[in-house]
């Protein structure tokens, strides 16, 4: 029986890493290797991203068991995960897995599961995958007027320690100083105090008063039909493939909407749209989609187009236990998985 062969992406997502996950594999665990092949031109994989008629052989010293114990997987790097991404539209790819003893070998088909991103993204995901610390925006201080300077106190006590001085040391016998000189002097020297007494209020009386809350500003609006626009021809047609296929994902349309997307897309041979908007929800456990796409390469089903040329058995019966993996008593699924088999 084939194997069962799925490139997951880890948790937490690095770009350019995969998990390759095994299943139905009744070798050994440890010295294995595998190859990779491409329908289109059957071509191998090679060290370093390149394309060969000659098979190469990817060394695994251990697979580990998977959490759920059904299965082996092992990481991979970006010499395997971007060629899988970069493949076109109606690229599949086998893989084949080998005790490096030559003894046990069996083959599959391998496909990126959801969210599995290429080293190229790096930059554009870190925010996203990388758990970047969130900081509240900093809001300004109000400004605070300067306080004109105040006279010194030393100044106004000055005259009064002199004046007293003086009095110690005058005879008893002395007049007093004349009347209008003295009332001059209380006069400025209490115009003094109550500018002091007057400035330190007002100091205070500023302290104590709160300063005016900022406005939080208000954020744009997003366009109300923002999702609306995400998967139109229109946008299909204007952006790129990528950019296309991650918005409209984003914009998650219910199953029948989005196969409506991919009849369009189909029909405006925007394949590799189809296949990626029909990979991802079907790896994501939409039956429904993954049964589309089942049957674009079911030889019972196939309507041959351009995007979906010719049938394939192993690519469909991937699709229907995929189905089965979500839905074991799903009695469709498990009867063309069991029919391609043979």
């Amino acid at each position: 029986m084939p194997i069962r062969v799925d490139l997951l992406a880890l948790e937490p997502n690095v770009p350019g890493q995969a998990r390759l996950t095994v299943k139905k594999w009744q070798g050994g665990e440890e010295q294995l290797e595998f190859s990779i092949q491409r329908n289109q031109d059957g071509f191998y994989l090679q060290d370093h991203k390149a394309w060969s008629n000659n098979p190469f052989w990817f060394k695994v010293s251990r697979f580990n068991v998977t959490a759920s114990g059904d299965g082996l997987e092992a990481q991979v790097g970006p010499d395997v995960v971007d060629p899988l991404l970069e493949g076109g539209a109606n690229s599949q790819f086998q893989i084949e897995l080998r005790e490096q003893s030559q003894g046990h070998a069996d083959k599959g088909v391998v496909r990126p599961g959801v969210g599995v991103l290429p080293s190229t993204a790096g930059g554009q995901t870190r925010s996203t995958y990388g758990g970047a610390e969130l900081t509240a925006p900093s809001v300004p201080a109000p400004e605070i007027p300067e306080i004109p300077e105040l006279p010194e106190l030393v100044l106004s006590t000055a005259e009064p320690e002199v004046e007293l001085e003086s009095v110690l040391t005058e005879p008893a016998y002395t007049p007093p100083p004349a009347p209008v000189k003295k009332s001059n002097k209380g006069l400025i020297g209490l115009l003094i105090v109550v500018l002091l007494l007057a400035a330190g209020a007002g100091f205070w009386f500023y302290k104590r008063t709160p300063a005016p809350a900022p406005v939080a500003a208000t954020p744009a609006a997003a366009p109300a039909n923002a999702d609306a626009q995400a998967c139109t021809l229109d946008s299909m047609n204007s952006l790129p493939e990528l950019t296309f296929v991650q918005t409209c994902i984003k914009a998650a349309p219910d199953s029948a909407k989005l196969l409506e997307i991919i009849t369009q897309a189909k029909a405006g041979k925007h394949c590799g749209v189809a296949q990626r908007l029909y990979a991802n929800r079907a790896q994501a456990g939409d039956a429904l989609i993954a049964n589309a796409y089942a049957r674009e390469y079911d030889p019972k089903y196939l309507k041959a187009s351009e995007c979906f040329p010719a049938a394939d058995n192993a690519t469909a019966a991937y699709w229907y236990e995929t189905i089965l993996t979500q839905d074991p008593n799903n009695a469709e699924a498990k009867q063309r998985f069991e029919e391609l088999q043979k």
